[in-house]
């Protein structure tokens, strides 16, 4: 055992004890002060949940700590079914991945000061703005990605209040997640295919606008590449080592976003399935094969239990109850058909829905047939999370699957990397069939890029809800005694920052007061799918009563901006009808 070794279990075994007799000593009355800005407020049985999880964990620490410094621990047999292969990646790559992360930056801090959209605001209001101890202690819904929230936050405290700064968290995901999604390229296809999806990521529509979200997906994406790139290390590897940092990984995704849970549900299937066939084929199975992942994913857990525990009772008394009215954001279908219209079909959208098709199939075929675990890894929990959210009936919204993107590159960039062999493997006898199958992989693979690279000034041609411009625009065109009435979720967004002076309306009858004997009414929506879904007796009234005068566009989907004006005669119908 090294003396490096030896100085590390020394300082973990420290730390391990401290943390254990912290755990036994502060009280929940001590953590509640320490946390909250409300005295009066409780944090019920999180508090000892949050203790006798930190003595477990530090417990814990202590037991390795104590065997690392009697004896070596010595190298494992390998998990994986094939021998471990180091790969050596040339000099060159590791050079372009840092160029594309400069660009990567560039093109997600360029115009990142827009407006806030709804979702972002929310953020910003209900968790960011709070003291750092309440957004730890807090979920009175699924809205606060705690992990974001914290990071948020500090970004706010140190460069001050503004769009670029909520969403700054977010940029930084992003270009970590070029690193993340090459390491597992790399690892489970080649270092030329892993840096063409890098490639193709740097210069994605969605990624950069996920990256410019004040929002946990990027995070998620994120987590989601590591955690499967550590996974699969750890296969092979058999250290603890990566098997912690597997539990880490997964413990911060689940702390960024609930969805990871799908992820790692995933590898736990993928996992099993395997020893499975194993047993069913009366292969040896070795007692660490079977253990040491499940183990990992147990302190995955226990991490991710601990790292919620403070918030946990308001979660389950409050936060899980929150449902979702039916409406279209609940039908698969629609999912689908607002993917396809994100993606402003034309020249580079028909590229990409129907090239990608088919090279998607073609990529993960192939991927299966080289390595049907990581196939399944790389699709599987989109699936599972689709079908579950399906099940129970929650709103369906394109970027619940987000964090499935980097799975989806890898395997269409594959994917296109073979698609010429499905041709010139009929030409084997031709001496330069094999290199003009490589080189016709390479620019179809570039085709792709070129494709997906046409489409990233429209993420800068407006911001994502364009709440100001709207706003400036009725400000302008108002008379001194008209009325401005903003509904639904604009309403929400006005009143609480951009235009806290503007009246709101949310019902039938708040709306036909502020009408009442009003020659002049304003009225300003965005969503009409939350209008027609939650309010109808408003939407009937803008339907009847109002007409469209100026759309304000926005990248968001269906997040435009519409400002009406009432009918000449509207004012004196609601007046009569009184």
């Amino acid at each position: 055992m090294t003396n490096q070794r030896k100085t590390l279990a020394t300082i973990g075994l420290a730390a391990g004890l401290l943390l254990a007799v912290a755990a036994l000593l502060i009280s929940n009355r001590a953590i509640e002060l320490a946390l909250l800005s409300d005295a009066g407020r409780s944090l019920s049985w999180g508090a000892t949940l949050f203790r006798a999880l930190l003595f477990v964990h530090a417990m814990s620490l202590v037991v390795v700590c104590v065997r690392l410094m009697k004896k070596s621990v010595s190298k494992p047999p390998s998990l994986s079914s094939s021998n471990p292969q180091r790969t050596e990646t040339n000099r060159n790559v590791w050079l372009a991945l840092l160029v594309l992360s400069v660009i990567a930056l560039v093109l997600r801090l360029w115009r990142l000061n827009t407006d806030l959209w709804f979702d972002e605001l929310l953020t910003l209001l209900n968790f960011v703005r709070m003291p750092i101890g309440d957004i730890l202690t807090r979920l009175p819904d699924q809205n606060n990605h705690i992990l974001f929230s914290i990071l948020s936050h500090a970004s706010v405290r140190i460069f001050g209040e503004s769009a670029w700064a909520v969403r700054l968290p977010s940029v930084v995901f992003g270009v970590m997640s070029l690193w993340a999604l090459f390491l597992l390229g790399r690892k489970v296809l080649d270092s030329r295919e892993a840096l063409l999806a890098t490639t193709l990521m740097t210069v994605s529509y969605h990624h950069i606008w996920f990256s410019q979200n004040a929002r946990g997906y990027m995070g998620l994406l994120f987590f989601s590449l590591l955690s499967t790139w550590i996974w699969i290390e750890a296969l092979e590897r058999q250290r603890w080592g990566w098997w912690i940092a597997y539990s880490v990984a997964a413990a911060a995704g689940m702390w960024t976003h609930l969805t990871m849970v799908f992820v790692v549900l995933t590898h736990a299937l993928v996992y099993a399935g395997t020893l499975l066939v194993l047993l069913v084929r009366k292969q040896p199975v070795r007692p660490r094969l079977s253990w040491g992942p499940f183990l990992a994913m147990l302190l995955g857990a226990t991490f991710t239990l601990q790292l919620y525990a403070l918030a946990l009772p308001e979660f389950l008394s409050v936060g899980l109850h929150e449902v979702s009215l039916e409406s279209e954001w609940t039908s698969p279908w629609w999912v689908v058909t607002e993917t396809i219209r994100n993606l402003r079909i034309g020249f580079s959208g028909v590229v990409i829905v129907f090239g990608g098709a088919l090279m998607v199939t073609l990529g993960w075929l192939s991927l299966l047939r080289r390595s049907a675990q990581s196939a399944l890894i790389l699709v599987l929990s989109p699936v599972i999370a689709g079908g579950t959210m399906v099940a129970l009936g929650h709103n369906l919204w394109p970027r619940f699957f987000f964090f499935a993107m980097g799975f989806a590159l890898l395997i269409v960039v594959h994917g296109a990397m073979i698609f010429p062999t499905l041709i010139t493997d009929r030409f084997t006898s031709l001496p330069l069939a094999q290199s003009l199958s490589a080189t016709a992989g390479l620019a179809t693979a570039c085709l792709m890029i070129v494709a997906s690279a046409v489409t990233v000034p429209r993420n800068y041609a407006h911001p994502k809800q364009d709440y100001s411009g709207a706003r400036d625009y009725v400000e302008s065109q108002r008379g001194p005694n008209d009325v401005v009435v903003a509904v639904g979720l604009a309403g929400v967004a006005y009143r609480s920052y951009f235009a806290p002076t503007w009246s709101v309306a949310q019902t039938e009858a708040e709306l036909d007061a502020l009408r009442q004997g009003r020659k002049n009414v304003w009225l300003i929506y965005t969503l009409p799918v939350e209008v027609k879904a939650y309010r109808q007796d408003v939407w009937q009234i803008i339907q009847s009563d109002f007409a469209i005068v100026k759309v304000f566009p926005g990248t968001l989907g269906g997040g435009e901006i519409v400002v009406c004006r009432q009918l000449p005669l509207a004012g004196r119908q609601v007046a009569m009808t009184r």
